[in-house]
């Protein structure tokens, strides 16, 4: 543990006195299917609102099996509408993800050693896409975990071009090679399943900010109890910020590392609502643990140090944040929900003192059998069908940070 680790944890914490309010809820089944008549799994992986559309863009994530089925990434159009304290989602598109060949893309786990980017020995590009922006000409960027990379695909899902983020984030092993798979040795960059998780792009859609779900591997990876944003440069792909965002465990019981930050909007150029949780609830066992910490926290970077460039400054302050609420105590039944909470979506406010968003569980294709390309597949491990949640909420911002 390095020594200046103390200083993560320089700014303040604040708790709000005003309440949040869950206005309403609703959910998709666990068997519900899109249009290709294939399984809908994954959605919760990210999600971000079209005001233009009034609709819901949600990404699934690399599918059923952890990386081991031959499942096909996708981006879902939802319609949400509101009846009182329900919600009712929709699925109106199912849109594939392809290469900038126009090849079908994969969740399937990388297996081509060779290959500087993740694919599969038959050339397949491998993608796990967990989180997604709109850009203002349309376009739709994606995280990639396994990369870790920024996508940039058109609307028919078509890749448009891929940006590299620095090389301080490529996982490398010992003897300098890249490695994607998960059975990595890795002695530097993003850890194992623990990229950039979260997505969001500044109010002038010119920046990206990418929220990685631990520290590199470099750093002390997910043992650290902290989580990096990456500021990343649209037109360029150059980065041009990189900050500290400290975990919070004495919030969730449990031990930093147990935590994940999942994803992120943006208020403005500088303060951002991020999501961060625990790894508890229901998860397909037959007696899962209750979810206890699915927190969304404001964050606000301007007293935070900027680790671009690294300039042998020791000062490492993390981002300044406050607690706006827990998703558990805020529901009646905190064991109804799912572990994965990993989408944040910014809805329109007229009150600028408060936010109302629309929060997501990734359910992990969490059905006892899997439909795709016109084959039933058992998922045998699955004990407790998980549908895909979604919660609108509305809570206070802070006054005077």
């Amino acid at each position: 543990m390095r020594v200046f680790l103390a200083l993560l944890f320089l700014l303040p914490v604040f708790h709000l006195n005003a309440a949040a309010v869950v206005e309403a809820s609703g959910e998709l089944p666990a068997d519900a299917r899109d249009e290709h008549g294939h399984t809908i799994g994954g959605i919760g992986s990210g999600i971000v609102y079209d005001a233009e559309g009034d609709v819901f863009f949600c990404v699934s994530d690399r599918g059923p099996g952890d990386g081991s089925v031959p499942w096909r990434p996708r981006y879902l159009v939802l319609k949400i509408i509101q009846e009182g304290d329900r919600l009712a989602p929709k699925v109106l598109q199912s849109v594939l993800f392809r290469d900038e060949s126009g090849r079908p893309m994969t969740g399937l786990m990388p297996d081509d050693a060779q290959a500087r980017t993740p694919r599969r020995q038959d050339g397949r590009t491998c993608i796990d896409p967990e989180a997604i922006a709109l850009a203002p000409d349309g376009s739709i960027y994606v995280t990639d975990e396994y990369g870790p990379y920024l996508y940039q695909f058109a609307r028919d899902g078509k890749m448009i071009r891929r940006l590299e983020l620095p090389e301080t984030f490529q996982p490398r092993t010992r003897e300098g090679r890249l490695d994607f798979t998960d059975k990595a040795d890795l002695v530097s960059g993003r850890d194992i399943n623990r990229g950039p998780e979260g997505l969001c792009l500044l109010p002038d859609g010119k920046t990206a900010v990418l929220a990685f779900q631990s520290a590199l591997v470099q750093d002390g990876g997910k043992s650290e109890g902290e989580a990096l944003l990456l500021f990343l440069d649209l037109e360029t792909g150059k980065p041009s910020a990189v900050f500290r965002h400290a975990m919070s465990p004495g919030e969730a019981g449990s031990k930093a590392e147990k935590l994940l930050v999942n994803d992120l909007a943006a208020l403005d150029d500088h303060r951002f609502l991020l999501l961060e949780r625990d790894e508890l609830g229901r998860n397909g066992d037959k007696n899962p643990t209750t979810a206890r910490y699915k927190s969304v926290w404001w964050i606000d970077t301007r007293e935070a140090t900027n680790l671009l460039p690294a300039d042998g400054t020791t000062s490492r302050r993390s981002v300044g944040k406050h607690l706006l609420f827990n998703l558990p105590d805020l529901v009646p039944d905190p064991k109804s929900l799912g572990a994965k909470w990993e989408g944040l979506a910014l809805l329109p406010s007229p009150n600028p003192s408060e936010a109302v968003l629309l929060m997501t569980a990734d359910n992990d294709f969490l059905t006892p059998v899997i439909h795709d390309e016109g084959k039933e597949n058992p998922f045998p491990r699955v004990e407790d069908s998980v549908p895909m949640q979604f919660f609108k909420i509305r809570t206070p911002l802070p006054e005077n940070p």
